[in-house]
């Protein structure tokens, strides 16, 4: 695992951003691919994680579920919460409330909101909650996490798995802002996701992170040097970068098996037919493996840090 320094390394590692103007988040192609694709999900994960897993010494590579977990923990260790003390988190982003159960299940005293565009997911995920016996721990709303009702500086803590690349510009800074504004000053804002180290490349590495964003609606990458700048232009401090590509790669591994065995199941199962959802959902499952082969484009990060005050 490895740790960027902001006003050394990071700054040797990460190249200026593009000036091109940032692409809109299309909220019904969002709203279109995660409901096409809800059981793609439940076949990579019984508890419906809808990110990649995190890997340790330790643990079975093979246990796909218990790695997805173990991503969860380390999120939710970052945010530094009070044991015994009554708190409120933001999931923005939230899927099917999986990292929300966790962190429920961590701290019997925290209250957690998850943030999302699908209906869908909030109803799935209000059913595995009752299954948990967390339902009234944990509520959603259906809303942009850029721009959601929850009041200012009401939160204890915040965190963005695998959905701020969603938000609008390579600096994600109107979501950045939204995370500053209700959190509580000293509270902590935790995201991870995939992170260009500059602009879009061209040749083979541009089409296949293109292809990549296309198959999972995605507008466009945060570029990871912008995207630390605007966290700090936005009242966050102590901004701490982890590599952790290489503690996820175990977890990606299994997206060969499992991709292919789900499209055949899928195919005999519809006799031949798939939604295009469904398909670029697979082929961006394939790609996210070989962009994160290209070490100088993209890096898998997790990426915290206070709010001042």
């Amino acid at each position: 695992m490895k740790f960027f320094s902001l006003d050394v390394s990071l700054a040797t590692e990460i190249t200026a951003a593009a000036k091109s103007p940032p692409r809109l988040p299309d909220h019904d192609a969002i709203r279109a691919h995660y409901v096409q694709t809800l059981e793609d999900y439940g076949r990579w994960s019984p508890g419906y994680n809808m990110h990649f897993g995190h890997w340790k010494w330790g643990m079975n590579p093979f246990d796909r579920e218990a790695m997805l977990e173990a991503a969860n923990a380390e999120v939710i260790a970052t945010l530094a919460l009070p044991p015994a003390a009554t708190c409120r988190v933001v999931d923005f982003g939230c899927g099917a409330g999986a990292t929300a159960r966790a962190l429920a299940r961590r701290y019997p005293r925290a209250d957690v909101t998850g943030v999302t565009l699908v209906h869908e997911q909030i109803m799935l995920a209000c059913k595995l909650n009752r299954e948990a016996r967390l339902a009234r721990r944990i509520g959603f709303v259906l809303a942009d996490f850029a721009d959601t009702w929850l009041g200012a500086a009401s939160q204890d803590g915040a965190f963005a798995i695998e959905s701020f690349c969603y938000a609008q510009g390579p600096d994600k800074a109107r979501a950045l802002r939204e995370a500053a504004r209700v959190l509580k000053p000293g509270a902590r804002l935790t995201v991870v996701d995939g992170f260009l180290l500059g602009e879009e490349p061209g040749g083979l590495v541009g089409w296949i992170a293109r292809r990549l964003r296309d198959g999972w609606a995605i507008p466009e990458f945060a570029v990871l040097g912008d995207f630390t700048r605007a966290m700090a232009a936005e009242g966050f401090e102590d901004i701490e970068v982890r590599d952790l590509s290489w503690r996820i790669a175990p977890c990606v591994a299994h997206v060969p098996w499992v991709a292919t065995t789900h499209m055949v199941r899928e195919l005999w199962r519809h006799r031949g037919r798939l939604s295009a959802w469904e398909w670029k959902h697979i082929a961006s499952s394939w790609l996210a493996m070989f962009l994160g082969l290209a070490r100088g484009t993209f890096r898998y990060c997790m990426v915290s840090a206070k709010k001042r005050g």
